[in-house]
C-alpha cells in the first residue's frame, strides 16, 4: 500500500472516531434530558409544600403577591390508597411565569347614628376593592403592585362615586435569606396587625378606630397601613427570627424622615413571609413575640386652633416623636376541641405634643374544629383602651361571631361594638363579608 493510501485510510478512521464521539455526546444529552427533574425540596416545618413560595416570603421567590395567598383554602386532604403521591417537579425558573394577579373585596354595614353615636337608627354601608398583581424578573428582581377603591360614608355625609388610590409599588431585591431591600410604597413594619391588615385577622373592624373618620390610634403609618419609602429585613432559621429597618415619609421633603425598626420571634412554627397574619386558623402553632418601635425628628407637632378672621396663622411647636410597641401571639390547634387564638398588643407614645400616652388590645377568640353548614363558627372577644394625655380613657369592646368559610378566602362577620371616648358613649350593630381571588 502506497504512503498516500495510508495517510487516507488513518485520516478516514481518524474521521470515523470523531463522528462516533459527537453521536454519542448527542446520545447522552438527549437521555439526560429524558430524565424527570429533581423533586422539589421539602417545605418548612408549618409550610404548606407550593411549587412556588407562599405570598410575601421573599426567601423562595423574591417577589410574591401582596399578601396573595393569605387566607387562602387550606389543601385538600391527601391522597387516598392507590393515588399518585409524587410531589410535582420544581420549577427551574418561576420568573418566567406570567404575572400574577388578585382581586379582594369587603363589604359591610353598620347600623349607627354618626351624628348620635349611641343610637342605632341610621344603617350605613361601605365596600373596598384591592387588585393586586406581582412577578418575578429573576431570582433576585421582584416588582408587586395594587390599586384599592373604597366606597361608604365620609365626614361629610358621602360620595357614592367612591375613590380609588394606589396601595401598593413595590420593587423587590433578594440578596441572601437574611438580606432583602424593598423599595416603593408599603406596609410600614410597625406592628403585627400591620402586616395583617384587616385581611388576616379575627375581627371586622381594624384596631385603632376610637374616633370616626380619623386614622387609627397606633404606630405613625399612613393611607391603608403603607408610606413612601425603603425597607430593609431578612429571617434566620425559615423564619423563626425577623427583623425589619425602614426609612417612610420620602415623598414629603418638609419633614424629617420617619425610622422604623422590628424585631419578630416565632417559637413554634416559623413566619416565613414577609407579611404576618393575626390569626392561621388552626393552621400553624404560633407563639410569636415582636417588639417595634418609631422615631421622626420633629415629629411631634403641636396643634393649635384656627386663626382669627385677618390673623395669620400660628407657628406650631414641634418635638421629636417616638413609639415604642410589642405584641403576642398564640394560637393553637387543639385537633377535636378546636383553635385557641389569644393576641395583644401594648403601644407607648413619646413627643411633648402627641395627644395619647400608651394604647393596647387585648383579644381572645375560638374556631370550631368542624363545619356547622360549609362553615367554621368562630367567636370572638376584643377590648381596645387608648389613654389621652388630659382626658378619661377611650374604650371599644367588640363582641363578634365569625363565619369561616373558605379560610380568609370567604369569611362573614357579625358583631356589636361598645364605645366610650372620655364619656361619649356609642352602640354599633355591624355585618361584613370578605372574598379574596
Amino acid at each position: 500500500m502506497s504512503t498516500q493510501t495510508r495517510a487516507a485510510t488513518r485520516r478516514g478512521d481518524v474521521g470515523a472516531g470523531i463522528l462516533a464521539v459527537i453521536l454519542g455526546i448527542t446520545s447522552f444529552h438527549r437521555s439526560a434530558e429524558a430524565q424527570p427533574p429533581p423533586e422539589a425540596p421539602p417545605a418548612p416545618p408549618g409550610e404548606t409544600p407550593t411549587s412556588a413560595a407562599p405570598a410575601g416570603d421573599a426567601s423562595a421567590a423574591p417577589a410574591p403577591a401582596a399578601e396573595a395567598q393569605a387566607g387562602a383554602p387550606a389543601p385538600e386532604s391527601a391522597p387516598g390508597p392507590g393515588a399518585a403521591s409524587t410531589a410535582p417537579p420544581a420549577e427551574k425558573e418561576p420568573w418566567k411565569k406570567p404575572i400574577s394577579v388578585a382581586a379582594w373585596a369587603r363589604v359591610g354595614g353598620r347600623l349607627q347614628n354618626p351624628g348620635a353615636r349611641e343610637k342605632m337608627d341610621r344603617l350605613l354601608g361601605d365596600g373596598e376593592l384591592d387588585l393586586m398583581v406581582s412577578g418575578e424578573i429573576n431570582r433576585f428582581i421582584g416588582l408587586q403592585g395594587a390599586i384599592v377603591a373604597q366606597f361608604g360614608p365620609t365626614p361629610t355625609g358621602g360620595n357614592i362615586t367612591g375613590s380609588a388610590t394606589i396601595r401598593d409599588v413595590i420593587a423587590k431585591f433578594q440578596f441572601h435569606d437574611l438580606l432583602n431591600v424593598w423599595i416603593g410604597r408599603m406596609i410600614v413594619p410597625s406592628d403585627r396587625s400591620a402586616f395583617s391588615g384587616p385581611w388576616s385577622m379575627g375581627p371586622w373592624n381594624y384596631p385603632g378606630f376610637f374616633e370616626p373618620y380619623a386614622p387609627p390610634i397606633g404606630p405613625r403609618q399612613g393611607p391603608f397601613g403603607r408610606n413612601d419609602g425603603v425597607t430593609t429585613w431578612g429571617k434566620a432559621a425559615g423564619g423563626l427570627f425577623k427583623y425589619y429597618v425602614g426609612a417612610f415619609n420620602l415623598h414629603d421633603s418638609s419633614v424629617s424622615p420617619l425610622y422604623t425598626a422590628r424585631l419578630n420571634v416565632s417559637l413554634l412554627d416559623p413566619e416565613p413571609a414577609y407579611y404576618q397574619k393575626a390569626t392561621y386558623l388552626g393552621e400553624k402553632s404560633i407563639l410569636a413575640l415582636g417588639v417595634a418601635g418609631e422615631v421622626q425628628k420633629e415629629g411631634s407637632v403641636e396643634s393649635l386652633p384656627p386663626p382669627a378672621a385677618g390673623e395669620p396663622a400660628g407657628i406650631p411647636r414641634k418635638d421629636t416623636y417616638g413609639e415604642v410597641n410589642a405584641d403576642l401571639l398564640f394560637e393553637k390547634n387543639v385537633g377535636a376541641a378546636g383553635t385557641i387564638t389569644l393576641e395583644g398588643a401594648f403601644y407607648k407614645y413619646f413627643g411633648d405634643f402627641e395627644r395619647f400616652d400608651y394604647s393596647y388590645f387585648a383579644l381572645a377568640s375560638y374556631l370550631t374544629p368542624s363545619n356547622v353548614g360549609v362553615g367554621k363558627l368562630q367567636p370572638l372577644v376584643r377590648l381596645q383602651q387608648a389613654k389621652p394625655k388630659n382626658a378619661d380613657a377611650y374604650t371599644l369592646i367588640d363582641a363578634q361571631m365569625g363565619y369561616i368559610i373558605e379560610g380568609h378566602a370567604a369569611r362573614v362577620a357579625l358583631g356589636y361594638q361598645r364605645s366610650d371616648l372620655s364619656g361619649a358613649k356609642g352602640n354599633a350593630l355591624f355585618l361584613g363579608v370578605q372574598l379574596q381571588k
